[in-house]
């Protein structure tokens, strides 16, 4: 049985779904421009390296997590008092916004490249 309704949580957890689906392709994209960039410089040093590691697991991390966590909010977010889904989805909305700053970030660095 499968019981979800339309509330803050479930609200919460589907932006979180769609976030996790939107995030991927643009960590991807951080993850071929750090490729690149190693690539570019001839210098394998491992600074770039555990920085490309570090992107690659971030990237994985932010797809798998936002899928996984979104879809339990989603179907578990009825479950919890007000005050509960208020947090959940603050918390949400601050990853949001963390998760888009760095992909701004790498975005304003590639376009300044080309």
């Amino acid at each position: 049985m499968v019981n979800a309704s339309i509330n803050w949580a479930s609200i919460t957890g589907l932006l979180l779904f769609l976030w996790g689906l939107l995030a991927t392709p643009a960590g991807i994209s951080q993850v071929i421009f750090y490729s690149e960039s190693i690539n570019s410089q001839k210098d394998s040093s491992e600074v770039f390296i555990l920085k490309l590691v570090y992107r690659v697991l971030l990237t994985l991390g932010r797809f798998l997590g936002s899928l996984f966590v979104g879809g339990i909010i989603f179907f578990q977010g009825w479950r919890l008092d007000p005050i509960l889904q208020i947090g959940i989805f603050l918390m949400v909305f601050m990853y949001i916004m963390e998760s888009a700053n760095s992909v701004l970030n790498d975005y304003m660095k590639w376009k300044r490249k080309n």
